[in-house]
């Protein structure tokens, strides 16, 4: 049962705004996945969300910063998740296995979002949401390259151009995911997940 204490009207106003926030958001996505970034219009986000143009306009601003936003927001979620599982794992083997099954996890538990994430990449958002990209993307992958350097100097993983491991650890499953959401894939997604993972740490490891 929740206290009997009032709320402070603050705190009241800064919940219903972050609602709100969040409900303009969501609506931005349905609408961004269904009928296109480039047909929405601000009138269907009006619609959609319930919110006022006014009100979308305090939140965010026009139809590109909503879209960076969500695009920010969602890549951050995901950024995250990669990083705890690599946070998590003190075994080389069982870390690179454990991303691999968390991008295809975060693909299947949010499969709007990542529709959005992989096809909208409008010159305007890509513009909107560069600056706000940089230093969540700064975070990321700082993280995990000083992890892959630590695995490649302690010769655990091979030693590689640093742009050729995200072909040999991600983007088999990433290939997989596209495939996934566009309903062509009929093995179940925990199969992929262990057959993938285990052919990327393959890949990775260090020769014996």
């Amino acid at each position: 049962m929740g206290s009997l204490v009032p709320v402070p009207s603050a705190g009241v106003r800064a919940t219903a705004s972050a609602t709100r926030r969040v409900t303009i958001l969501q609506a931005a996505l349905e609408l961004f996945v269904t009928k296109g970034y480039a047909a929405t219009t601000m009138d269907d986000l009006r619609l959609r969300s319930g919110a006022s143009i006014g009100s979308i306009y305090h939140h965010f601003g026009p139809k590109e910063v909503v879209a960076a936003a969500l695009y920010v927001e969602g890549l951050r979620d995901y950024q995250d998740g990669y990083m705890r599982e690599l946070e998590r794992h003190d075994d080389a083997e069982a870390a690179v296995k454990a991303v691999v099954a968390y991008h295809l996890r975060w693909i299947t538990s949010n499969p709007e979002l990542a529709k959005f994430l992989f096809h909208h990449r409008e010159p305007e958002l890509e513009l909107a949401s560069k600056r706000p990209l940089r230093s969540a993307n700064r975070r990321f992958f700082s993280t995990v390259s000083g992890w892959l350097d630590s695995q490649a100097a302690r010769r655990i993983i091979r030693s590689l151009p640093r742009d050729l491991y995200y072909g040999l650890w991600i983007a088999p499953a990433q290939e997989f995911s596209r495939a996934w959401l566009l309903g062509r894939t009929t093995t179940p997604i925990e199969e992929a997940a262990a057959i993938l993972g285990e052919a990327a740490w393959q890949a990775m490891r260090a020769n014996p």
